[in-house]
C-alpha cells in the first residue's frame, strides 16, 4: 500500500529543509510529494510542488507559472503568496514581490514565514527600519525561528546598532546550535566581525 502524505506537514519540512541549505533532503522530500501528489491526483500540491522544483533550480519563471495555478486553485494560500514574492523579488521584480507580500499578509497575516520574508526584501533594498518591523512581528508570531533573528541583527548591524545586533546574533547562535552547521559558522563569524 502507498505511503499517505501529509502534504502541508511536507511543506514545512521542506520549508526548513531549504531554509537550513540542506538541498538534497529537500530535492527527495519534493520527489516524494509529487509522485503522491500525482497518484493522489491532488493538483494543488502537485503544481507547488512543481514549483520548488524549479525554485530549487533557481529556474524563477517556471516557478512562478506554477505557483500562479496553485493560486488559482487555493487564492488564500500563505505559502505560495511567499514563493510567488521570492521568486519575483530573485527576477528583480521588487515592487511586484513587495505587493505579493501584502497580499499574502492580508490574507494570512498570523504567518511568520512571510513577515521574515518580506523584511528579507527590505533589507535587500536598503530598508533596514521597516524590515526591523517585519522581523520583530515574525518573532513576536514564532519567538525563536532563527532566520529571523539573524535577519534582525544584520538589520541592527546595517543600522549601526550594534550591541543590539551582538543580542540577536547571539540569539539565532543559540537556535541554529545543530540546525545547521553552515548558518551557525556563518552567524558566529559575523558576530566576532562587530566592534
Amino acid at each position: 500500500m502507498p505511503e499517505v502524505i501529509d502534504f502541508e506537514r511536507e511543506r514545512l519540512i521542506l520549508d526548513r529543509e531549504i531554509t537550513f541549505f540542506h538541498f538534497r533532503r529537500a530535492k527527495r522530500l519534493i520527489q516524494r510529494a509529487l509522485k503522491e501528489a500525482y497518484r493522489q491526483k491532488e493538483l494543488f500540491f502537485f503544481f507547488y510542488f512543481l514549483a520548488q522544483r524549479y525554485i530549487l533550480k533557481e529556474d524563477f519563471p517556471k516557478a512562478l507559472k506554477y505557483l500562479e495555478l496553485c493560486l488559482r486553485f487555493k487564492g488564500d494560500d500563505a505559502c505560495s503568496y511567499n514563493d510567488k514574492a521570492i521568486c519575483l523579488a530573485e527576477l528583480g521584480r521588487y515592487t511586484e514581490a513587495l505587493d505579493c507580500f501584502n497580499q499574502g499578509l492580508r490574507l494570512c497575516p498570523g504567518q511568520a514565514f512571510l513577515y521574515h520574508n518580506k523584511g528579507w526584501l527590505l533589507n535587500l533594498l536598503g530598508r533596514h527600519k521597516e524590515a526591523v518591523l517585519c522581523f520583530k512581528k515574525a518573532l513576536e508570531i514564532e519567538p525563536y525561528r532563527p532566520e529571523a533573528l539573524y535577519s534582525l541583527a544584520d538589520s541592527y548591524l546595517a543600522l549601526g546598532e550594534n550591541l543590539l545586533a551582538k543580542r540577536y546574533f547571539k540569539k539565532a547562535l543559540l537556535q541554529l546550535k545543530g540546525k545547521c552547521s553552515f548558518m551557525y559558522r556563518q552567524t558566529a563569524n559575523r558576530l566576532k566581525e562587530i566592534p
